[in-house]
């Protein structure tokens, strides 16, 4: 019953270590570990009068792992112990024994966080005190244990174990049944003290001797090697990677960004335009951008916003093929001969009259300096054309009284008209009108500046 007891515990702990949460380190802990055990607990007596607790139980010795860059521990145990066992059913001497037992066997541990379930296994030498019943007190056998171990810090941990102990022969309450071998089992809790430990300089959970990028920052995260992970595996580290995810055989950058030579914002191996100048706007396949679509990218394009289906020239510009100044598509007159005049649908206009506009301040009718420049301009030309008479009429915006802004437009004509006699034009060439605020030209109040002016007008007919 005992052992199947104690083989249920092997199968538990078992079962513990495979579903344990693993934490930072990739390795089992225990990679390296020489340390100490001390242990003590109850022993179960399997004689055959029958199985008794007892107690004490305890043990002492020495363990080693070797080195592991994974979470399997292997290594080898030394222990001694004594066990104050009671056989039941039985008196005077004949109802105890004291058994000293030497252990030498493997160990096994699986995890990777403080929590290290292990199974060990070996040879078992007992010493008993002899009895006038017994004929040996010496027998050498094997035994099997299942325990966990808790790191409490990296100096000290704390031992549970349970163990069955084959006695090796059938004498240990001085009775030879013949049914089968005595033996004892163990519970011991305990403490473990180590020497020494796996060193792990950078602390990413991989020992120096298999770390093969050592001084890792603190925190990254890194795989069995020790080394960084780079998930997109593209030389550059996740935790230094501006751009993760990027696709396999790609050129990156020291970020980890994909490479985009011409700097415009789509990487090259997306880039269906390659070289394109800088500060050139593009689309999502790195080509310049050409908003109305007529094949010259917006940067050469000196005609944006050309409708779709116009034919352009190479500067991107609706063709003009008679060069009237009006393109083919809105052209109702082509072949308009060079050199003629021509109204919005590139057909001839009759010659419009000359026409000079002069303004005046608010409330004023004194000529500024730019407006006389308009003026000489012309005088000069109607000292060009002798033989053509102009009309004179003068405005003036709707603030204040129309009365008074009806005399105010008759001062500005007659400044106009004096100006103009007094750069030798005969004044017989002129007919002078005003109209006050009857005729705006806008009746926006921030534009009445339009409003305050002088037309001077040629008559085409004399």
């Amino acid at each position: 019953m005992f052992k199947k007891i104690i083989l249920t515990f092997f199968v538990v702990v078992l079962c513990f270590s495979l579903n344990l949460k693993a934490q930072q380190v990739k390795y089992n802990p225990l990679s390296g570990y020489f340390g100490a055990t001390l242990d003590g607990g109850i022993n179960i007596s399997v004689v055959d009068p029958g199985n008794r607790v007892n107690l004490p139980t305890i043990r002492g010795g020495l363990e080693y792992f070797f080195s592991t860059d994974n979470r399997h521990a292997f290594g080898l145990r030394f222990l001694v112990g004594y066990n104050f066992l009671q056989f039941k059913n039985m008196t005077g001497d004949a109802q105890r024994n004291f058994v000293y037992d030497g252990k030498f066997g493997a160990l096994y541990s699986y995890g990777s966080s403080d929590w290290l379930p292990y199974l060990s296994a070996g040879l078992n030498y007992t010493f008993y005190h002899s009895k006038k019943i017994a004929n040996d007190n010496k027998a050498l056998g094997f035994y099997g244990e299942a325990g966990l171990k808790y790191l409490l810090s990296d100096m000290f941990s704390l031992n549970l174990a349970g163990a069955y102990n084959f006695g090796g022969q059938d004498y240990f309450e001085g009775i030879k049944s013949g049914k089968s071998n005595d033996g004892y089992a163990t519970v011991t809790l305990g403490l473990g003290f180590t020497f020494v430990k796996g060193v792990d300089s950078d602390g990413d959970g991989v020992p120096d001797k298999y770390d093969q990028c050592p001084n890792t920052p603190s925190g990254v995260k890194v795989d069995k090697f020790g080394c960084p992970i780079d998930s997109d595996g593209d030389g550059v580290p996740d935790y230094l990677d501006k751009c993760p995810n990027t696709p396999k055989g790609v050129q990156v950058d020291k970020d980890g960004c994909p490479v985009d030579s011409d700097g415009d914002g789509v990487p090259d191996y997306l880039d269906k335009c390659p070289n394109t100048p800088t500060g050139v706007k593009v689309d999502k396949d790195g080509c310049p951008d050409d908003s109305d679509g007529d094949g010259v990218p917006d940067d050469l394009d000196k005609c944006p916003d050309t409708p779709a289906g116009v034919q352009v020239d190479a500067n991107g510009c609706p063709v003009d093929s008679d060069g009237d100044g009006v393109p083919d598509y809105l052209d109702k007159c082509p072949d308009t001969p060079a050199g003629v005049k021509v109204d919005k649908d590139g057909c001839p206009v009759k010659e419009e009259a000359y026409q000079v506009t002069v303004y005046f301040g608010f409330d004023r009718y004194d000529l500024r300096k730019e407006e006389k420049a308009k003026l000489d301009e012309a005088v000069k030309f109607m000292k060009e054309n002798p033989d053509v008479m102009f009309s004179i009429e003068g405005h003036a915006c709707p603030i204040g009284p129309a009365a008074y802004n009806m005399k105010l437009s008759e001062r500005r004509a007659n400044t106009v008209y004096k100006y103009l006699v007094s750069q030798g034009i005969d004044k017989n060439r002129f007919m002078t009108k005003w109209f006050g605020e009857e005729r705006p030209v806008t009746k926006v109040r921030k534009e009445y500046w339009k409003n305050r002016r002088v037309l001077v007008i040629e008559l085409l007919e004399k």
